[in-house]
């Protein structure tokens, strides 16, 4: 196994663990239970390295928490079990594993993560200043001396140049080349002596791992449920075919349309005529009564002074037109009646077309419908040569689907009287099982209570001293000065006064800086007089011309209203499609009524029949069913009074 697996293995124990809740020993059994694959060696090493966690755990919980406020600013909180198990190889097992080994352990991580860790760990005036301290508060300082800071300082050198080696690794410089090997002379190859042959020692027999329970003994058989799921889709599948026969029988006999359809064919034929109304309005006018009963909108001073720019710019224009024309220049009357004839004959034009449209398309919807009919004629025939090859595909379905179903009965018994035993054996081994877990939840009761023992016996400890604490914090002497307002400071200054000197002379200040407040806000309120009045005056003339620009859109509006009435339209070739258009229609009715006299004269017992058969096999299958499943509730009761026996 590599070495990365192995820290990670580490890792997993520890996440988690709580000393004061959990016993180590059981913890580390979990572990080496859950990875069996471990050799001697590499058991050793998660033994040691975990126990070792947990013994030193106070002293590796101050080093990594430093190195989080020193060098770690920015590493993960999530990586410190992981400098705990690299600071605890370093500070305690450094010279047993060897410094080969411990790279290589390296070798295998993060190189920034390592760089920034043992940069931290290795800094000689870090180590004999401030974290020295902080291990000599928890351990003896002559401990800290012999067995800790001597691990560090032997492996300086060669801690020194595997930092600098991932300095270079971070910054991606090149490796330096190892010097090529010279050629050593061998010595010749003589025979020597031969050694006394030592017998090998007898390898010590190990216990296989007992494998473990199968999954497949706490879940139902795969059998059962394919068979469920078999029994479900040609349940449906027949289902679906009978409601198939059952709709083409009943809607092949209807000949005349629905209600709702001759509706939705009525919508269609309304939407498309209403979509040729080219020059309707979308917009609804606004009722007369809101109009007269509304409130005039309240404007602001901006939008006032916008609309009294707008009128007075129209009014200057108005003024030059008028001096134009007094001057001696052209109007533009006789254009605008030209425009007019011209507009009429163009609207003349565009109604003939749309007429002519329209017919067009009620000419191609009279012969969609009466090749539609004939379609659905041919296809009336089809569907009684269907009729007849679907009668004969549902018997011999139907007698297959029996057959099937009874050998799935069969197969189904068997299985289950091959079920009854495994399940047997499953209730044994759960009782066994459940004793199990009682003698264990007593164990770990008896040492939660031992532990809550321990813990009150702490805590009425720190009440006292926090009792003490608080008494003596009481016991404070006041340190109250009293303060004389109308003396000074008697540091000589020329400026000295006392309090309530300053005092009188901030009262003056205020009462200063009122009196300039109130002359400002008259000052304002003498120019918001003048302002109203102004604005006031462009209301009155904003009123005038609103009223006169009203008078002309009345006017224009009935000029327009006028225009919108449509033209009647007469041509030959109108006059000529609606005659085909009626007698197309006329076609139509005639062949529908036709149709219908013929489908009424067909004979209906034979469709009662076949429906009277599907019905009698349908209630014969369904009984069946219904005998099958009776047979197994009565095997899965007789089961569960077994397992009753067994479990009282």
């Amino acid at each position: 196994m590599d070495f990365t697996s192995l820290i990670e293995i580490c890792i997993k124990g520890l996440k988690g663990f709580d000393a004061e809740t959990q016993a180590a020993d059981i913890r580390l059994q979990d572990i080496l239970d859950n990875n069996p694959q471990l050799e001697d060696s590499e058991e050793n090493f998660v033994v040691e390295v975990f126990s070792g966690c947990v013994r030193h755990h106070a002293l590796l919980v101050v080093t990594v928490e430093n190195f989080y406020l020193d060098e770690g600013k920015k590493m993960l909180r999530k990586d410190s079990i992981l400098y705990r198990i690299f600071s605890y190889l370093v500070l305690f097992r450094l010279d047993d594993l060897g410094f080969e080994n411990f790279e290589s352990f390296v070798a295998q991580q993060d190189n920034l993560k390592m760089y920034l860790f043992l940069k931290y760990l290795f800094d000689l005036p870090k180590l004999q200043s401030w974290l020295k301290s902080k291990w000599c508060n928890i351990y003896d300082s002559k401990y800290v001396e012999e067995s800790i800071l001597p691990n560090l300082l032997n492996n300086m050198d060669e801690a020194v140049k595997l930092i600098s080696n991932l300095n270079d690794k971070l910054q991606n410089k090149p490796q330096p080349k190892k010097d090529p090997a010279f050629t050593k002379p061998q010595p010749f190859n003589l025979t020597q002596v031969k050694p006394r042959s030592v017998p090998l020692p007898e390898p010590v027999p190990k216990v296989k791992p007992t494998n473990p329970i199968p999954s497949s003994t706490y879940k139902s058989p795969r059998e059962e449920m394919e068979l469920a799921k078999k029994k479900e889709e040609h349940r449906k599948r027949s289902e679906q075919m009978l409601d198939r026969v059952r709709t083409l029988s009943a809607n092949h006999t209807k000949t005349t349309k629905s209600t709702k359809t001759q509706e939705r064919l009525n919508t269609i034929v309304k939407d498309s005529e209403a979509q040729l109304k080219f020059d309707s309005y979308k917009a609804r006018p606004v009722p007369k009564k809101i109009m007269e009963n509304a409130s005039p909108i309240k404007l602001n001073a901006a939008a006032i002074l916008r609309e009294d720019a707008l009128y007075t710019k129209k009014e200057e224009e108005e003024l030059k037109k008028i001096v134009g024309v007094l001057s001696g220049e052209g109007t533009d009357d006789d254009f605008q009646a030209w425009k007019k004839q011209r507009d009429e004959e163009l609207r003349l034009e565009e109604a003939e077309e749309r007429a002519r449209k329209k017919m067009i398309g009620m000419l191609s919807y009279e012969e969609a419908m009466l090749a539609k009919q004939k379609l659905t004629e041919l296809n009336k025939q089809k569907v009684k040569k269907m009729k007849v090859e679907a009668d004969k595909m549902l018997k011999e379905y139907l007698i297959s689907q029996l057959q099937l179903e009874e050998e799935i009965r069969e197969r189904v018994l068997s299985i289950q009287d091959g079920h009854q035993q495994a399940k047997d054996a499953q209730l044994k081994l759960q009782e066994v099982k459940r004793k199990m877990v009682q003698e264990v939840h007593a164990e770990s009761k008896a040492l939660m209570q031992i532990a809550v023992e321990e813990a009150a016996r702490e805590m009425e400890r720190k009440m006292k001293m926090i009792q003490e604490i608080r008494a003596f914090d009481r016991t404070t002497t006041s340190t109250a000065k009293f303060v004389d307002l109308t003396s000074t400071a008697g540091f000589g200054f020329l400026c000295e006064m006392s309090i309530a000197e300053l005092r009188e002379r901030i009262a003056l200040i205020k009462e200063e800086e009122a009196r300039e407040l109130e002359e400002k806000r008259g000052d304002i309120l003498a120019e918001k007089v003048s302002y109203k009045k102004m604005i006031e005056q462009k209301l009155e003339a904003i009123s005038h011309n609103r009223g006169v620009i009203s008078q002309e859109t009345a006017k224009i509006m009935e000029e327009k209203k006028k225009l919108k009435s449509p033209p009647q339209v007469r041509s030959t070739e109108i006059d000529a499609m609606q005659k085909k258009l009626e007698e197309k229609r006329a076609e139509r009715m005639k062949y529908r009524t036709t149709q219908q006299m013929t489908m009424n004269t067909l004979p209906v017992k034979r469709t009662v029949n076949l429906e009277a058969e599907k019905r009698a096999m349908e209630e014969r299958r369904w009984k069946e069913l219904e005998r099958t499943r009776e047979r197994v509730a009565q095997m899965s009761t007789k089961s569960v009074g077994y397992r009753d026996t067994l479990l009282t």
